[in-house]
């Protein structure tokens, strides 16, 4: 079984015991070929809150002349922030043809939204510690690659390749809205990797997951197949964290300094 030890400053390492399977030879090579060329980013969620949002805003504004006024956060005005990204970028694409002055304050608004939605006091890391790449590194997902609907903690999942929603964050969230952009399936493998810090349970009832897809998102249904959106329902999970109390303490950290990854 291959090993992936993510190193932090004066810590022993967070150890990924990758699964065995056609994705997962697939990933850890792509993961080989980006190290070679350069670490990985990662950005530590505690400095991701509502004040450097604000600022995020103000440049938001400036730069593309969004209306993005903090007067409130809630699940309707997080919606339409992530919406304003997704309608600026190509679904495919997203951030390739984009200006490059301009991308990296998209991705961390982008990053942003995602931290203050899911951090809370027990959680001031948000649901995921993420590793990632901003390049156009990527293989396609085999057709064999199966999702899990009921994450655990300390899964480890790929990197979502698009910026938009799963089917079930869709789902999750009601988001409906210009669906056919929204809705992105995870058919595509990329270096990166996101740690699962929390428990999420999907309560997931099919028949009233289908019901609100064939009902709600009608025409898309038609165009795409109810059987492909429950193919890419959940999360594709790689592996899991050896030491899942070790894990628990690393991200308490407040002055948490990423250093690499090694590949064993």
């Amino acid at each position: 079984m291959t090993q992936i030890n993510v190193n932090f400053q004066n810590q022993s390492p967070v150890i990924i015991d990758l699964q065995k399977g056609d994705t997962e030879d697939i990933y850890i090579q792509l993961l080989k070929d980006n190290l070679e060329k350069q670490p990985p980013m990662w950005r530590d969620p505690l400095q991701y809150d509502l004040d450097y949002f604000k600022q995020l805003c103000q440049q938001i504004k400036k730069q593309l002349g969004w209306a993005w006024d903090l007067d409130k956060w809630d699940l309707e005005s997080t919606v339409q922030y992530h919406k304003d990204i997704e309608h600026y970028l190509e679904k495919d694409e997203s951030f390739k043809n984009i200006p490059g002055e301009q991308q990296q304050l998209l991705h961390e608004a982008h990053f942003c939204i995602h931290q203050i939605q899911y951090s809370d006091d027990r959680l001031p890391r948000g649901a995921f510690l993420q590793l990632e790449w901003f390049n156009d590194s990527y293989k396609e997902l085999p057709d064999s690659k199966e999702f899990k609907v009921d994450l655990d903690y300390g899964d480890v999942i790929l990197q979502n390749p698009y910026v938009g929603h799963p089917p079930i964050q869709c789902w999750q969230n009601r988001d409906n809205s210009n669906i056919d952009r929204t809705c992105a399936f995870h058919d595509r493998i990329l270096p990166g990797l996101k740690i699962v810090l929390t428990q999420k349970p999907s309560a997931l009832d099919y028949e009233r997951y289908k019901k609100w897809w064939s009902e709600e998102c009608t025409d898309f249904v038609n165009k795409v197949g109810m059987d492909k959106i429950i193919k890419y329902t959940g999360f594709p999970v790689i592996g899991e964290i050896r030491d899942k109390q070790h894990l628990g303490d690393i991200i308490k950290i407040k002055g948490l300094k990423f250093e690499g990854i090694t590949i064993l």
